[in-house]
């Protein structure tokens, strides 16, 4: 075994014990193996070495054995969307497994649906667990931090190509292709720029403040026209609801012109709207999917045709194009087709859900004078307007990234009520003990 796989499972095996005790820190483990994937690192596949398994589940023990008044800690809009969406999926998963039609491809459905509710279980896990504001920063902390490490990695590379090679995630990963990459990059960008204007800590504000700087060009050369659509989106409203436009406007100005400045003309080409290839074979493939969704869900309107619908087999029934199947291109025209009308209310509620919460905390906290909440209200908000507008090229409707940042919001809007309404306040630097 090669002495960064001995050091890893060495590492876990370690944090084992730990994880039981002190289910926080589970937490913290199981979402660095989430968005980091160290294990990417080491092993070609992680099957065989399942410790990202083995961390949730000493965790979900001393969830059990240790943690108290846990009830109260899921009692929010956002956990009874969760739990009805999770109940739909599994609905449509019995319905579609007893479809002719759908037969085919019933055991990739239930496949994915193990998959989605392993996502979903450490999301309910979380927010059970965070049961302070000290514990959701030092959460959000390490998340972020994981995504960074990317960034981080990426600036060399970017410098001394000159951009002239695609950005890509981890391997074995949720973001290994480019642009799942620069949609993840999207919904870190909030986050780095408001854990900035918000820690005390002046050594985490240059760190985080160097990380939103350095993302900007990171999501240009990931080359991917729905990231760079949902970098301009999240940019302009930004700059447009935020007080901070005199800090926030010339930084966006120094990342974009360092974008423009290491920009090849393979990036400039592929980026021209006026282009002869505008309209490429990709953006044919997701046109066809769009069209192909909406005709299956006319057909199936409530329960859809469950995970995986995207097959061979229903391309040749509802495509316009029977040749070229691809996935769905789109969190929202793929929910359409795998769970109904039905299921894209739900989730889009679910969404909607989470934008009231965090502007209900924003005018609460404003009122009390509370700064720091304000600004992580507003890093969460941010971060699902960029997962919903790079989501609409994109095919990640189960993305465990942003499953997370809904779980940032329910933790914040009790914590909030818990710690904050009655005039309290935290600083954001201070340390708890991991617990």
């Amino acid at each position: 075994m090669p002495l960064r796989a001995l050091i890893l499972v060495l590492s876990v095996l370690i944090s084992l014990p730990i994880c039981i005790v002190r289910p926080f820190y589970g937490i913290l483990v199981w979402s660095i193996f989430s968005f980091l994937r160290p294990q990417a690192f080491v092993w070609q596949s992680n099957y065989l070495f399942p410790l990202a398994t083995a961390v949730a589940l000493a965790t979900m023990i001393g969830f059990l054995v240790f943690c108290r008044g846990w009830a109260q800690r899921l009692a929010s809009s956002e956990v009874v969307l969760l739990g009805v969406l999770w109940v739909w999926f599994t609905l449509t998963s019995v319905v579609s497994s007893n479809t002719p039609l759908f037969m085919h491809h019933a055991a990739a459905t239930w496949e994915h649906l193990q998959f989605v509710s392993k996502v979903l279980l450490m999301t309910l896990l979380t927010i059970a667990v965070v049961d302070s504001f000290a514990r959701l920063r030092i959460l959000v902390i390490v998340t972020a931090g994981c995504f960074g490490a990317f960034v981080l990695k990426a600036l060399p590379f970017m410098i001394l190509t000159g951009g002239s090679f695609r950005l890509y995630g981890p391997e074995n990963s949720m973001i290994a292709d480019n642009n799942d990459f620069g949609l993840a990059l999207n919904m870190s960008l909030p986050l780095f720029f408001f854990l900035a204007m918000a820690e005390s800590n002046r050594w985490l504000r240059w760190l985080f403040g160097i990380l939103f700087l350095g993302t900007i060009p990171a999501i240009f050369f990931t080359y991917s026209r729905g990231a760079l659509v949902g970098l301009v989106a999240v940019l302009l409203l930004m700059f447009l609801q935020l007080k901070q436009r005199l800090v926030l406007g010339p930084v966006i100005a120094i990342g974009v012109l360092i974008a423009i400045l290491l920009a090849p003309a393979a990036w400039r080409e592929r980026m021209d709207p006026t282009s002869r290839d505008a309209v490429d074979a990709s953006a044919r493939s997701r046109l066809n999917s769009w069209t192909y969704s909406w005709n299956l869900a006319k057909d199936y309107p409530v329960a859809g045709a469950g995970f995986d619908a995207f097959t061979p087999e229903l391309f040749s029934r509802y495509a316009p194009n029977p040749e070229d199947v691809h996935g769905p291109h789109s969190i929202y025209f793929g929910v359409l087709a795998e769970h109904g009308f039905v299921g894209l209310i739900l989730y889009l509620s679910l969404v909607c859900s989470c934008f009231i919460s965090t502007r209900r905390v924003v005018k609460q906290a404003q009122a009390q004078g509370n700064q720091v909440l304000v600004h992580y209200a507003n890093m969460f908000r941010f971060g699902i307007v960029g997962f919903l507008v790079c989501g609409m090229f994109l095919g990640r409707a189960y993305f465990d990234y942003f499953f997370a940042i809904v779980a940032f919001i329910a933790i914040l809007k009790r914590v909030w009520t818990v710690e904050f309404a009655g005039g309290f306040s935290l600083e954001p630097a201070e340390e708890e003990q991991v617990a």
